[in-house]
């Protein structure tokens, strides 16, 4: 087992560049500790529900494992009683913490070695992720219409500054300055759903993806009229869904989706390719 101090890892010799590096970054490593105040030690904290890991922190030698317990409440939420402390003291080399009454001298604590609390809470709050996985906490979502009528939003700026380009534009288009573009006309919506029937077999572009017609129609925050390909393969970049999270479509899942504007689509006998025939059969 590979102890977590930088001592214990293997040294692989690489080039120069990357001894180099190593030696600055490790250069004073050997002297850290000297300016430390007698009898105190510095000290990683791990926790057995949590990714996060502390550094350096400061215990003193005499502390007893009960007080230790006590201080590591304030830094993993853990009880004391339900709390088990390891030293990890490099490599393999770990003792559980068992007499409260000891103290880090007697277990033979150094500084730059690790306190491990297990936590033996069933209903931990920590437990699962419950202190650092972000995806368990319930998130206020507004509505679009009530953010766009806020003015000191990044959506309001954006807006402010796409209006002045374009005025400032239109003025350059009047001077002669600059040579006005016509925009091109939005697609029929009626007349893009009549070309590309829902279900009908297709390939898009770019790639020759081929797949089925499963969406036509507008989707939100973009321009224009757009094709949902449900795809053959894992070949797009969704799975049916806008960039809001909207579902326009069902796919089979992760990246077997893909929007297309009709000028990359095409529909006609695209079968399903055999991954197992050879190339002379395309």
């Amino acid at each position: 087992m590979i102890g977590s101090r930088a001592e214990d890892f293997p040294v692989q010799r690489g080039t120069p560049e990357m001894e180099a590096l190593r030696q600055y970054v490790t250069a004073n490593d050997a002297t850290r500790y000297d300016h430390q105040a007698q009898g105190t030690l510095r000290l990683d904290v791990t926790h057995s529900n949590l990714v996060q890991r502390w550094h350096d922190i400061v215990f003193d030698e005499d502390m007893s494992i009960g007080q230790v317990k006590q201080k590591l409440y304030r830094h993993g939420g853990t009880p004391s009683q339900h709390q088990e402390l390891y030293l990890r003291r490099g490599g393999s080399d770990t003792i559980f913490l068992m007499d409260e009454q000891k103290t880090l001298r007697y277990y033979g604590a150094k500084n730059g070695m690790e306190i491990h609390i297990k936590d033996l809470d069933p209903h931990s709050i920590s437990l699962h992720g419950g202190l650092e996985d972000v995806s368990q906490v319930e998130k206020y979502i507004m509505e679009d219409e009530a953010y766009d009528k806020l003015e000191n939003t990044v959506r309001a700026q954006k807006k402010r500054e796409k209006a002045k380009a374009e005025a400032e534009r239109a003025e350059r288009i009047a001077r002669g300055e600059e040579p006005e573009v016509p925009e091109e006309p939005e697609e029929d919506l009626d007349e893009v759903a009549k070309n590309f029937p829902i279900d009908s077999r297709c390939e898009v572009e770019p790639g020759s993806r081929r797949g089925a017609v499963a969406y036509v129609g507008k989707v939100k925050g973009m321009k224009g009229v757009w094709i949902g390909v449900r795809l053959d393969e894992p070949q797009g970049m969704n799975d049916g869904c806008g960039k809001d999270g909207t579902k326009y479509f069902d796919c089979p899942g992760p990246k077997y989706g893909c929007f297309a504007k009709s000028a990359n689509v095409q529909v006609g006998d695209f079968p399903e390719r055999d991954p197992f025939a050879s190339d002379d059969e395309f």
